[in-house]
C-alpha cells in the first residue's frame, strides 16, 4: 500500500481543487516526512500517475487580476474513481499492520564489524536525535500548533509517534549500557 497515494487522495478529498506545491505545504505542516516515509519530491509524479489513472482530473487555475506572476498553475481533484481508491486504501491502512522499516536495523545486524566507540558515539548521536525529535512532536502536539484547518487527530498520530520513538530511545540507552560494561561485541 502506497502511504503517499493514501496521504494526498486524502489531501485532495479534504482541500480540492488544489495545487501539487499546496499538497506538499500541507504534509510538511502535518510532519508527513517524519511518520509517513513520504519523499515530498514524489508527489508531482503521485499526481500525475493517478491522473493518467483515472483516480485525479487536473483543472487549470486562474489567475486573478491582482496576482499575474507566473505561468497558470494546474490543480489537481479527485474523481469518483479516486474517492473510491481513497476509500479502499485508507480501511486497508485502518486494519494492515505493517512494521516500520529502518536501515537502523540491518546495521545492528553487523554491529560486530563497528568498533565500540564508534558504535557508542553513533547510539549516543542517535539518542539525542530522538530525544530531540520526541521533544519536537510533544510540543507540537501538546500546544497545537497546526493550522485551524489540519485534521483533528494529528495531535494524536504525532503522540503516537513520539511513544514509538521513546520505545527506541529506551532500548538504544539499554544497548549503550550493554556496550559500556563490555556486555556486546
Amino acid at each position: 500500500m502506497s502511504s503517499t497515494r493514501l496521504l494526498i487522495l486524502g489531501v485532495l478529498l479534504k482541500r480540492q481543487p488544489i495545487h501539487g506545491y499546496d499538497v506538499r505545504k500541507e504534509l510538511e505542516v502535518w510532519h508527513a516526512d517524519k511518520w509517513a516515509n513520504i519523499a515530498y519530491g514524489s508527489i508531482y509524479f503521485a499526481l500525475n500517475k493517478m491522473a493518467s489513472e483515472g483516480l485525479v482530473e487536473t483543472t487549470t487555475s486562474e489567475k486573478t487580476i491582482e496576482n499575474k506572476k507566473g505561468p497558470a498553475r494546474i490543480a489537481y481533484q479527485l474523481t469518483d474513481k479516486g474517492r473510491q481508491e481513497f476509500e479502499r486504501l485508507l480501511d486497508k491502512a485502518i486494519w494492515e499492520y505493517k512494521p516500520g522499516f529502518d536501515s537502523f536495523h540491518i546495521a545492528l545486524m553487523f554491529m560486530s564489524r563497528i568498533s565500540r566507540d564508534h558504535l557508542l558515539g553513533a547510539f549516543r548521536h542517535r539518542i539525542n536525535l530522538l530525544r530531540a525529535d520526541i521533544e519536537s512532536y510533544k510540543a507540537t502536539a501538546d500546544f497545537n500548533l497546526f493550522p485551524a484547518n489540519s485534521p483533528h487527530y494529528l495531535s494524536e498520530n504525532l503522540r503516537l509517534f513520539s511513544a514509538r520513538l521513546e520505545a527506541e530511545l529506551q532500548w538504544i540507552e539499554t544497548m549503550v549500557g550493554k556496550l559500556e560494561q563490555g556486555l556486546l561485541l
